[in-house]
């Protein structure tokens, strides 16, 4: 018996309070020009990897319509942004490839001008690599306190850390890091409601992805299927704690879905609810209650802003 009701997630999946009404298409409009994204802990402004320029941008969430250059453009030849994250007073971190090498870069960004992409204010070492740079993720913990990139190619571990004081970055390690699961590479991460670290992890064979709960020590707290498959990007709602990702089910159907947690047979599951359908999503951020930002398109270069109260109750397509 499958209790008919969708649960919020809270730390390492035990579940409080009840989010009412299930999946709904929800109609999108592209406002301006993004990729991989990343929003500052107050969720006012979002930040975007423009790739085929080498250059980050910035959003006011109130002005989606509009954007910025904060670091470049770059030269052709300039080391890649692949994954992005916000270390708080205006400093942005991203994991950087130049060829084989790559590195964790940070920036200082200012309000009247575009910083030197080739000066960065910090550069950390990861190593070489010559693997591809899909599923490669960064995220900061909601204090600011550390942070981790998953997803890098082989022979770089899957997951590392870094402890983040003052805007710099500590040495990257996989000291306190899951422990890889055989069989399955992380693909994407985000902080929970709790700053637990909570990866996405893909199967090697066909099937769907994992959700998997780790604390500060990389123990795992918790391993679910999570139901839909080929993620992308995930993310917590800041004020209720619903999980979203970008990500198809074993139907195709590819798009921005709700994870709610539910209990079925007495066992806590993972029940997807597709809400808008997204033929190219890239990556997601919730900076706020009511906005959940996507960027889409094969460079992600139309961003999206979707707002979860627009939802009506309905069956689960």
């Amino acid at each position: 018996m499958t209790s008919a009701r969708a649960i919020r997630w809270s730390i390492a999946g035990v579940m409080t309070g009840v989010v009412t009404g299930l999946a709904a298409a929800l109609p999108v409009a592209a406002v301006a020009a993004g990729g991989r994204l990343a929003s500052t802990a107050n969720g006012q402004t979002i930040f975007g990897i423009d790739g085929p320029r080498r250059a980050i941008v910035v959003f006011d969430i109130d002005r989606l319509t509009t954007r910025r250059n904060v670091v470049g453009p770059a030269e052709a030849a300039a080391a890649r942004f692949i994954a992005l994250g916000c270390l708080g007073d205006g400093v942005v971190a991203a994991v950087c490839r130049s060829g084989e090498d790559w590195s964790l870069q940070t920036f200082r960004t200012a309000a009247d001008r575009a910083v030197d992409a080739a000066a960065p204010l910090q550069v950390v070492a990861i190593g070489r690599a010559a693997g591809p740079t899909d599923g490669v993720d960064l995220t900061v913990s909601h204090a600011r306190g550390w942070l981790a990139i998953v997803g890098l190619p082989d022979p770089l571990p899957p997951v590392l850390r870094a402890a983040v004081a003052t805007l710099r970055v500590g040495p990257l390690s996989d000291r306190h890091c899951p422990v890889p699961v055989e069989g399955y590479r992380p693909v994407a991460a985000t902080v929970g409601p709790f700053d637990e670290l909570v990866l996405a992890l893909r199967p090697a064979a066909a099937g769907d992805d994992e959700l998997a709960y780790h604390d500060s020590t990389g123990r795992e707290l918790l391993r679910l299927a999570a139901g839909v498959r080929g993620t992308l990007g995930l993310d917590f709602n800041r004020s209720e704690g619903t999980l979203w990702a970008l990500a198809a089910d074993a139907r195709g159907r590819r798009g921005l879905w709700r994870l709610d947690a539910a209990v079925a047979e007495g066992r806590q599951v993972v029940r997807p609810a597709l809400i808008a359908a997204i033929a190219q999503p890239r990556d997601l951020v919730c900076p706020a209650p009511r906005s959940i930002i996507v960027s889409q398109g094969e460079d992600g270069g139309t961003i999206t802003s979707i707002d979860p109260a627009d939802v009506r109750s309905g069956a689960q397509p």
